[in-house]
């Protein structure tokens, strides 16, 4: 008597609940993950420095003016600080001084610019449209103007 056996047949897998979980594993990444956009600045400036530096012929210009409602305080150099003081309506001394140190240090073009809390706003605005054009070359005296938070004291 022969006696007889089947061969079985191998099961299918049951791939559903592995593809479950991978779906929830894909949109649990995609949840966590943090979206940040990144800007480019284009320069053309090239990203490798020498190594030798070059000696520089001037310390910057580090041009401060403090404005309060009675006075003008204009301060420059970075380790020997110098000061100039004007009265607040002394608008055309305040553009004359302001266009001969733009004449001594013509590559200078950034302006910090401290102010009193109290002092109006339409005078603030009239000490900068001062800062802005020369009349001798039609271009402009310092073009980057830097508002510092700190204030005058």
């Amino acid at each position: 008597m022969k006696v007889g056996r089947k061969m079985k047949r191998p099961e299918k897998l049951n791939l559903v609940p592995i593809l479950d979980s991978v779906f929830i594993f894909i949109f649990f990444l995609l949840m966590s993950a943090q979206f940040v956009d990144v800007y480019e600045i284009g320069s053309s400036l090239p990203m490798i420095k020498d190594s030798v530096e070059k000696n520089k012929e001037k310390d910057p210009l580090n041009l401060t003016l403090e404005i309060t409602k009675e006075q003008v305080v204009i301060k420059t150099g970075l380790k020997k600080i110098s000061s100039k003081t004007f009265a607040t309506d002394q608008k055309a001394q305040i553009k004359e001084y302001l266009t001969e140190l733009k004449r001594m240090n013509p590559k200078e073009n950034t302006m910090i610019l401290r102010s009193h809390p109290r002092v109006p706003f339409q005078n603030l605005i009239a000490v900068i449209d001062s800062t802005q054009i020369s009349e001798k070359n039609q271009g402009k005296l310092f073009e980057q103007i830097v508002f510092d938070h700190t204030g005058v004291r």
